[in-house]
């Protein structure tokens, strides 16, 4: 529950707003600054989206709160997309310290899009997606700055993916390919919008 995809978001900021500010550009915020920023993201990346999925239930739309088959996980992920897509640009458009927060979320919202494009015929893993998004996004950082804070972080969350995506096989929710395409498909995006934004 601790790594549900939607809050992935959050930590990755929280990481990197008090781990690695400077290639975000937030070096000069103060930390209450700071703890706002992460505070807006969970209510957009988290709160948000998850009070739709909900509201879609209670309206019939779809039948788990889970998103277990291909025919709910449809809307809410192109919803969730749309809502990091308009948050990304809010903080891009807000102040000019932020663009790279913006640029950061808009990456995650284009794995979300595509987790969602591939959903229409395919149960790819949006929990290996996520591990793989926040993995790729810090390796970049951490390659291309030399954020060696970042190191630590990046090894707890190898072991902590693992356990996640282990899960998720014992549990029956996934195919080993549907995780493995989850998380290079997270990885290669993150790593590729790291190389090509910053």
């Amino acid at each position: 529950m601790l790594l549900h995809p939607l809050l992935m978001p959050t930590f990755l900021f929280l990481i990197l707003l008090f781990l690695s500010p400077a290639p975000l550009g937030a070096e000069p915020l103060e930390p209450l600054m700071k703890l706002a920023v992460v505070g807006f993201v969970f209510i957009y990346t988290f709160l948000l989206p998850a009070y739709f999925v909900y509201l879609l239930k209670r309206w019939g739309i779809i039948g788990s709160l889970k998103l277990e088959n291909l025919k709910d996980r449809r809307i809410p992920y192109f919803v969730t997309a749309i809502i990091y897509t308009a948050l990304g640009y809010f903080l891009y458009s807000k102040n000019s310290m932020l663009y790279p927060c913006g640029f950061v979320l808009w990456s995650i919202a284009a794995v979300i899009l595509c987790v969602g494009i591939i959903s229409l015929w395919w149960q790819i893993s949006a929990h290996a997606a996520g591990v793989g998004g926040m993995l790729g996004a810090l390796a970049g950082i951490l390659v291309q700055f030399g954020e060696h804070n970042l190191f630590m972080p990046m090894l707890f969350l190898t072991i902590l993916g693992g356990y996640v995506i282990s899960a998720r096989l014992a549990l029956n929710a996934h195919t080993p390919a549907q995780v493995v395409a989850g998380f290079f498909l997270g990885l290669g995006l993150s790593l590729s919008a790291i190389q090509f934004l910053f």
